[in-house]
């Protein structure tokens, strides 16, 4: 244990007065946001540490980037939905996940690793202390080294009450000693500080969670009880959709003159299903052939707010194209309609919606493109859902370390690889990058068996492989989101000259040279 002065020194949470004095976040922020007022907060307090939360380091480099035409993500712009959140104080709202790019220390250096997952093992076993070190390290390993994942793992495994649970647990919990001193600002800090954040975020989502499992368990069993009472009442009716029992206040009906009663999932799912076949009138539901409706107080017991706007909306584009309204337009991203003089005129609509407020071409009903025509606007679109496809491509034959996560691609040799990275040195399968030694493979002289993952193959094939099956994900999923794509400009054929050459790289690449080439 580090000490100083003969006296041992006690680590404190990320947030407290001491690690507050290291970073003041609130004035870096504002210092930043001084310069680039539209920058996004969350890409502020990623690049953070990188800077060594310097606001002039991070403001010059940030210009420096501006200058070689590279920009920085924005922050959204505010939606006046948000009003709808802040009228609504007693809403429980989940705790955040931490930031991505420490959960997969990319570009830290082994100091920082290192101290992260100590400190990580070390508050993991302070919560759950019996459970076994050998299982937090396995279970660490698993999440790549995170404290965040791993802390849910134990939490879903205890809390779900599994009589075979996996982790063996100890009679004895173990005991800790103090953590160790270390001095703000170094890369030891930093890992250190990120540890304890990590596993805040986790705590309190886990907390969130069982309050959330326990008032449902409350809300169960007093429904249960209101039903017995009821049922001794006869305050109880039959649904007629799904013939089970259920309180007459936990029920609605048609307003009929002799009224049938329907549970409220059914009268939901009822309207799910007028909603989906594009039909806004609601009738009973009942075998007998009643065909009256629902009255307003009646409909507003099983319709939520999507469900009642969506048939507003169906009833209203039926009641327009009734009118026969001559001239009339509408927003294709929301109900709103409104008289506009010929498309030869005004080739944009504006919408007035103020939770809209899009501005649309009125001839292929996107976001707006002026001055350029659809065509060209469409083309435009593919050649970006097509880069984004060529990304995908490239980064399938990239892998990562599974610990420090550094890239690399492997030219030849065989799938056990070492990470080039000084302190790391991880091995991991370059077919599935799990942590391995030689008994992973199918090589039985070395310890492994058959159906293992292999040796030594193709790199080319695997490479091949690995980038069609990215490119059928990615060209699927672009699809999917742009459905007016024009698939054409999706194709991607690369010329056997550019085939050749990939072929000529390999077999000249000298024998004595290392496989792994960092990226």
């Amino acid at each position: 244990m580090n000490s100083r002065s003969g006296e041992e020194q006690k680590v404190m949470p990320f947030g407290t007065e001491t690690n507050a004095m290291a970073i003041n976040w609130p004035a870096y922020r504002e210092s930043v946001l001084a310069c680039f007022p539209k920058m996004c907060p969350n890409h502020i307090e990623l690049k953070a540490p990188e800077h060594q939360w310097n606001p002039e380091s991070f403001i010059g480099f940030t210009l420096d980037e501006l200058e070689n035409g590279r920009s920085y993500p924005r922050r959204a712009r505010p939606r006046k939905r948000k009003r709808e959140e802040e009228e609504q104080p007693d809403k429980q709202e989940t705790p955040a996940k931490p930031a991505e790019v420490a959960a997969s220390h990319v570009n830290k250096d082994s100091d920082y690793i290192k101290t992260y997952v100590k400190t990580s093992k070390y508050l993991l076993m302070l919560a759950f202390p019996l459970v076994y070190a050998t299982d937090v390290d396995h279970l660490l390993s698993e999440n790549k080294l995170m404290v965040y994942p791993s802390y849910l793992a134990l939490d879903k495994e205890f809390a779900s009450g599994n009589p075979n649970p996996r982790f063996k647990t100890k009679q004895v919990p173990t005991k800790f000693s103090d953590a160790d001193s270390i001095e703000p600002g170094s890369s030891s800090f930093f890992g250190q500080r990120d540890a304890w954040r990590d596993f805040q975020a986790a705590l309190d989502l886990c907390k969130a969670d069982a309050a959330q499992r326990s008032e449902s368990k409350l809300r169960e069993e007093e429904e249960a009880r209101n039903l017995q009472e009821a049922k001794l009442e006869g305050n109880v009716a039959e649904c007629q959709c799904c013939c089970d029992e259920f309180i007459l206040n936990k029920m609605v009906h048609c307003n009929a003159d002799v009224i049938h009663w329907f549970c409220v999932d059914c009268a939901k799912r009822m309207a799910e299903n007028e909603i989906g076949l594009s039909k806004y009138k609601l009738t009973c539901m009942s075998m007998d052939g009643c065909s009256a409706g629902f009255s307003l107080g009646q409909r507003a017991l099983f319709l939520d707010d999507k469900l009642a706007v969506a048939l507003g909306r169906i009833e209203q584009e039926a009641v327009l194209r009734m009118a026969g309204i001559e001239n009339l337009e509408t927003c294709p991203f929301c109900p709103y309609a409104a008289e506009y003089p010929p498309v030869e005129v005004n080739k944009e609509f504006r919408c007035d919606n103020p939770e809209c407020e899009l501005v649309s071409c009125r001839l292929c009903r996107e976001e707006t493109h002026i001055p350029k025509t659809c065509d060209e606007a469409a083309r435009e679109k593919g050649i970006s859902a097509r880069r984004r496809i060529e990304e995908a491509m490239s980064a399938a034959m990239i892998r990562t370390c599974n610990k420090c996560g550094t890239p690399f691609i492997k030219e030849t040799g065989c799938n056990k690889m070492m990470c080039t990275r000084n302190g790391c040195r991880n091995i991991q399968c370059y077919v599935c990058s799990k942590s391995c030694d030689y008994s992973h493979f199918d090589d039985s002289l070395r310890g492994g068996k058959k159906g293992n993952c292999p040796l030594f193959e193709s790199v080319d094939k695997r490479h091949e492989e690995d980038v069609r099956a990215a490119e059928e994900k990615a060209r699927k999923e672009v699809v999917e989101e742009n459905p007016n794509v024009d698939v054409s400009m999706l194709d991607i054929n690369f010329s056997e000259r550019v085939r050749e050459d990939g072929r000529r790289r390999v077999v000249s690449t000298p024998a004595h040279m290392q496989h792994v080439h960092g990226i």
